[in-house]
């Protein structure tokens, strides 16, 4: 749009027009079958109470604020709406921040970007994940640490909120620290081009800081009075990615350089990529304290992406807030043609994946959902399950719980590989009625020990679905319905 055309359409009717844009797109997504980290934080966080593991019975590498969303949400549909409200509000942060930075025109820009992004089938909108649920606590903490370096009313509550917004960000997930990257770097950046702002970074700092503990020491007080103790968040968040970043390192499978090149590829069509190279050139040419805070925050979500090293595609959504408030930051420092030609082959091509991804392609889970719903028909109310290994979708389609606390096949590699905890639950009072053979016990990463003599000597094979074989205890003879002959 021009800037004379842009000028005439008010900021509340660019916004509402936005908002009302992502809306429709995500409810045509939310016919997407449930995915495996909706399922698997969804049974977790019902789920959360004292027991054997992390929380409760289960453990997974994330934080606890996290696992309160998806309680809070308690089912699918429900979630998937807490999703969108979460990109909604992303979109709402984004655009005050750069309200507050550069004026209307930056705000309609943010607004639309911000709302592209999170109508983006390929960075994986269809489903939430951490990255969606933690991106409108980053927008909001940017926006009210703008607000407290720039306008001197209300700086000290707004300074103190944006510390506490950055730490539910890493509470949702531990590797959301955009918002502390992008405080720190613009405190610097005007510490060193503006000595009279010292005082006042200094200030905002301060009292971020201390929002910042305080948000911290309440969760982990709330975590810990529900059976999950500081130092077991330690290992899972920290301890664990350590360990886990050198097993899938070492063992990775043929499918993960793929999944990179798929990952560079959608950040590079997708708008995401633009906005950085951008930001960065504008950054470094201007100097300007906003856009070397923006440049240097999708620097670092974009390095926490590919240090992940599995590459998953709805990683880069944790680049959303920088991005969106990218976009309208260079809208008064970049050739406006540029820019539109930009935003005109961005919104080209993410309609075009779009249209394909709800009229042609896949759902790349519809595998689980049939195991699952023929699970679902065959169970009774005490049954439980195990899937090996991952695949958490399949026991929340068959509405089982698992006496097996790894639900995802990660922490089974790094933390179980030779499946002992496996074997020993198997062979245990508390074995599972039902084991799906998914990946198999040879997986990658997994040595299989005494897990396929027990599960030979105490399961019989009873069907086949998607080529997953569907184990059931020996001592449980029951009719079973027909296996589906057609697999999505």
């Amino acid at each position: 749009m021009s800037t004379r055309v842009g000028r005439r359409v008010s900021p509340l009717a660019a916004i509402s027009a936005a908002i009302a844009a992502l809306v429709a797109v995500r409810l045509l997504l939310f016919r997407a079958y449930v995915g495996g980290d909706e399922a698997g934080f969804l049974m977790v966080g019902n789920a959360w109470h004292d027991g054997t593991s992390l929380y409760g019975d289960y453990w997974v590498d994330r934080p606890p604020l996290l696992l309160w969303l998806t309680e809070l949400a308690g089912d699918v549909t429900t979630l998937r709406i807490l999703g969108l409200l979460a990109s909604v509000l992303t979109l709402l942060g984004a655009a005050w921040a750069a309200h507050l930075a550069r004026g209307a025109d930056a705000a309609r820009w943010a607004a639309g970007a911000a709302a592209l992004f999170g109508a983006a089938q390929w960075l994986g909108v269809a489903r939430v994940n951490g990255e969606m649920l933690a991106a409108p606590f980053v927008a909001w903490s940017i926006a009210l640490t703008l607000h407290a370096v720039l306008r001197p009313a209300w700086r000290v509550p707004a300074a103190l909120g944006a510390g506490v917004l950055a730490v539910c960000a890493l509470a949702v997930k531990q590797s959301v620290i955009e918002a502390f990257v992008f405080a720190i770097a613009l405190s610097l950046a005007m510490a060193v081009q503006r000595p009279e702002s010292r005082r006042v970074v200094v200030r905002v700092l301060a009292c971020g800081i201390a929002g910042g503990v305080v948000a911290a020491t309440v969760m982990l007080i709330g975590a810990n009075a529900r059976g999950t103790t500081p130092s077991d968040l330690f290992d899972a968040v920290i301890t664990f990615r350590a360990e886990a970043g050198e097993v899938i390192r070492s063992s990775a499978s043929g499918a993960t350089p793929l999944r990179l090149v798929v990952m560079m590829g959608t950040w590079t069509v997708s708008g995401l990529g633009a906005a950085t190279v951008l930001a960065v050139w504008q950054g470094v040419r201007r100097k300007e304290p906003l856009l070397l805070a923006t440049a240097a925050t999708l620097l670092c979500s974009l390095v926490i992406a590919l240090f992940g090293g599995s590459y998953w595609a709805h990683y880069l959504i944790q680049m959303v807030p920088a991005a969106s408030l990218a976009a309208g930051l260079l809208v008064s420092r970049v050739p406006l043609r540029l820019l539109r030609r930009v935003a005109v082959a961005t919104v080209v091509v993410t309609l075009a994946n779009l249209v394909f991804a709800l009229g042609f392609e896949p759902d790349d889970n519809g595998e689980q959902h049939t195991v699952g719903r023929w699970l679902r028909e065959a169970r009774l109310p005490t049954d439980t399950g195990v899937i090996m290994f991952g695949q958490p979708n399949v026991l929340y389609e068959a509405e089982m719980s698992s006496p097996y606390g790894y639900l995802w096949s990660l922490p089974v590699r790094t933390r179980d590989s030779q499946l002992r905890e496996l074997s020993a639950v198997l062979s245990s009072p508390r074995r599972p009625t039902w084991v799906v053979n998914w990946s198999g016990p040879n997986s990658w990463g997994i040595e299989p020990g005494r897990t396929e003599a027990v599960l030979r000597d105490g399961y019989r094979k009873v069907a086949t679905i998607c080529g997953r074989s569907v184990w059931l205890l020996t001592t449980d003879a029951r009719t079973l319905p027909a296996v589906p002959k057609d697999c999505p």
